[in-house]
């Protein structure tokens, strides 16, 4: 029984479970995947190079600047120093209150080792020793920037998970450029049916499923008619066991309509992958070449960079929406080789020139649709109030197109009204955390998943039954009930102490009785039936017996040692009884 009841429940509400838990898996592992889109997008942690300065021109020596690179480099501010002192060689003062990165005062190269100096001293970097920097010149403050330059990877090398991807965003592309005119959003339309086309088959295979669990409804609610008044954990433990036993004897799995839910869920990430970072996966371009651009396009203004406001949480499509959105294109390529955080900026401008002429469209009615939802882009908020209509609809539309538990069962109640917020509930929050096109392609697939759904409804609908089909059902299971064996003599079990344990199974072993010599014992009573209220009608519930009092006898005076003896006994037996209730 034990093995039985719990796989039973679990399937009751498979669907309905699965679906929640591949919710928080899709969020838990988003959410993983965003972070390590973030760290991958900063500069990892800066690693001071050594170096030798020229004699004669530099004001500090070789020792002083590497120490003090060293500093820097295990500051937890180092990447803002190193931002600062870039912006100080060329002829910047980033320490001045109120320096405005888009309003930038006039170069002044000549104060350069004097700014330098004041990153170090005023910018509240805890460097040791400060004053002793005080006559850094404008060679001192070069090959300090020069200390943390680094060479970037151009070529990307692929993995096949990352492969396959690929290949999948190349036919995103396709759909972009040729039917979707070069629009993100139009492609990310005839993506969605492609999926849902793609999917198809799971969709066939998971309605199939539940017609042949609806067949089983009229046995299965014969079944729970038997028990119907009751709702104790005892009979509805019970109530789960033979049904689970009936599905078995049928050759029906409930988990199997699960399946097609697991095999969707890695579909949703590479999905979602694809679309939150084209660059990479569409476009094919290494991690430390994706790391240098967004490197170049945060960077101040002053620090040579685009000093573009992003977010270190949405992979690749917002750089490459702002980018397009600001016709940033040929200033990349004219800028990054004279970025002074790379010592291979030609390289990398080569790389990314031909890249960058793919950018899609990702504009939509004027939205820009490559942003995050939030206050600052608030055309955008309408994406997950959207959302929550739809999801909430299509909840809705699912549950009455396809094969529910049934209705009376109070866990299940409880789950579908549950579902019905959880889901969409969960959706919206989605579509605040990610740019608006992977809330649209989110909305965009939902809407032709209850297209698919309807459609496969009306091909393969669900049976009907009538009221003979559920009599029939209770005939059979009269008739199976009536043939099972019963216990000897019909005698009652003496392990039963309550209502709970009225349909438990007759092999139990009594527990171990202490027989008294003189104690009366009476035949059992045939035991009678009541009819209760049910799911279709009547049916019929056994009661409880109250046990029969032995004839009161004369009683006879007894000693101090036989009152012991039954004093002891009766321990015995009350023993015996709490463990088997317990």
């Amino acid at each position: 029984m034990k093995h039985i009841i719990p796989n039973f429940r679990n399937s009751r509400v498979s669907a309905i479970a699965m679906r929640l838990l591949m919710a928080l898996l899709v969020l838990t592992v988003l959410g993983s995947v965003l972070t390590a889109c973030g760290s991958k997008n900063t500069v990892a942690a800066l690693k001071a190079q050594t170096i030798t300065v020229v004699e004669g021109e530099n004001a500090l020596t070789s020792d002083q600047i590497n120490t003090l690179a060293t500093d820097i480099a295990s500051n937890k501010n180092s990447h803002t120093i190193r931002e600062y002192l870039v912006a100080a060689s060329r002829g910047y003062d980033m320490t001045v209150e109120g320096f405005d990165d888009n309003n930038l005062p006039a170069a002044n190269l000549q104060k350069v080792g004097e700014y330098g100096y004041n990153v170090i001293k005023y910018a509240t970097f805890e460097v040791k020793d400060a004053w002793k920097y005080e006559k850094m010149n404008a060679y001192d403050v070069e090959d300090l920037v020069n200390c943390f330059k680094t060479s970037v990877t151009t070529d990307a090398k692929m993995d096949p998970l990352t492969t396959v991807q690929h290949w999948v965003a190349l036919g995103f592309e396709w759909l972009i450029n040729v039917p979707g005119f070069g629009s993100f959003m139009l492609g990310t339309v005839y993506f969605a049916i492609v999926v849902e086309i793609l999917m198809l088959p799971l969709g066939i295979y998971q309605q199939k499923n539940s017609r042949k669990q609806a067949l089983l409804r009229p046995k299965e609610m014969a079944i729970r008619k038997k028990y119907a008044g009751r709702n104790d954990q005892a009979t509805q433990q019970k109530v789960s066991q033979e049904v689970a036993e009936m599905y078995q004897k049928e050759g029906f799995s409930p988990m199997a309509g699960c399946l097609p839910l697991l095999l969707t869920f890695p579909f949703i990430i590479a999905l979602y992958n694809i679309v939150i970072n084209p660059l990479k996966y569409m476009m094919g371009a290494s991690d430390e070449l994706i790391s240098a651009l967004i490197s170049f396009s945060k960077a101040s203004k002053a620090a040579g960079g685009l000093g573009l406001d992003l977010s270190t949480q949405s992979g690749t499509i917002e750089i490459l929406s702002l980018i397009r959105d600001g016709g940033l294109e040929q200033t990349i390529i004219e800028g990054l080789p004279n970025f002074a955080y790379l010592a291979n900026g030609q390289s990398c401008a080569d790389a990314l020139n031909p890249l960058l002429s793919r950018i899609p469209d990702f504009t939509l009615f004027g939205i820009n649709f490559g942003l995050n939802p939030g206050w600052k882009n608030p055309w955008l908020l309408f994406i997950p109030v959207v959302t929550f209509a739809l999801y909430y609809f299509s909840t809705k539309l699912n549950r009455k197109l396809t094969f529910q538990p049934t209705a009376n069962d109070p866990q299940n109640g409880c789950s579908n009204t549950t579902m019905n917020i959880m889901m969409p509930a969960m959706s919206a929050i989605f579509t605040m955390a990610v740019p608006g096109a992977v809330g649209l392609y989110w909305g965009i697939k939902s809407v032709f998943g209850m297209v698919k759904q309807v459609i496969i409804s009306k091909v393969m609908p669900l049976p009907q039954f009538t009221e003979a089909d559920f009599k029939a059902a209770e005939k059979e299971l009269a008739a199976k009930e009536k043939n099972r064996p019963v216990k000897k003599s019909g005698t009652k079990n003496p392990n039963i102490r309550s209502l709970h344990h009225i349909d438990d199974e007759d092999d139990l072993e009594p527990l171990p009785q202490v027989k008294k010599k003189g104690d009366y014992v009476e035949d059992d009573e045939p035991v009678k039936e009541e009819a209760q209220g049910a799911y279709l009608g009547e049916a019929t519930l056994k009661d409880d017996q109250p046990a029969r009092q032995p004839k009161e006898k004369k009683k006879k005076k007894k000693s101090a040692e036989d009152e012991l003896v039954d004093a002891a006994e009766e321990y015995v037996a009350n023993e015996n009884d709490e463990n088997h209730n317990g």
